[in-house]
């Protein structure tokens, strides 16, 4: 199964390069939206909390029980919400299942395949990026940690179809 998930957060951090267990370098987390799918990819479930006002320990439950069933965590720059996840989860004192599925990132998999250019040459796309470069339309409400992950999923699906992942 595949786990899609996204993060918005209260901004960046402050270094990159900080290790996980240095929690005031990692922003806090805001929403996390995440869609379980089986292998054909039909959607299993959909889970969405906003933080505000919920009891982050729950939310944090809940989207480590639905981890736990996937053998893939799916997301788009998963380099960057697999820390903002894992602070969370450290703060909370909550086993955290990430580092124990195989990851996907949409972003850095599918530099090549975009092609978008800069100095150094190919950067990596932004999520609307890639979903132009596929569909040759926006999606609606980007940055929104919802919004993002039925995209993200969207675009998995259609870069697995054209055999580009």
């Amino acid at each position: 199964m595949y786990l899609f998930f996204d993060t918005e957060t209260t901004g960046l951090p402050r270094s990159w390069k900080a290790p996980l267990e240095d929690l005031a370098n990692w922003p806090r987390l805001v929403q996390i939206a995440w869609l379980l799918f089986d292998t054909d990819g039909h959607e299993i479930s959909r889970e969405k909390a906003i933080i505000y006002g919920l009891p982050l320990v729950k939310i944090l439950e809940a989207f480590q029980e639905q981890l736990q069933m996937a053998s893939h965590a799916v997301a788009h720059n998963i380099s960057f919400d697999e820390k903002i996840v894992g602070a969370e989860f450290m703060r909370k004192e909550i086993n955290n299942p990430l580092p124990f599925r195989n990851r996907i990132c949409t972003m850095k998999s599918t530099t090549n395949y975009c092609k978008i250019k800069n100095r150094r040459g190919n950067k990596w796309p932004k999520l609307g990026e890639l979903h132009q470069k596929l569909f040759e339309e926006n999606f609606e409400d980007a940055h929104d940690a919802m919004a993002d992950i039925h995209a993200t999923a969207k675009c998995f699906w259609e870069l697995r179809r054209r055999a580009v992942l």
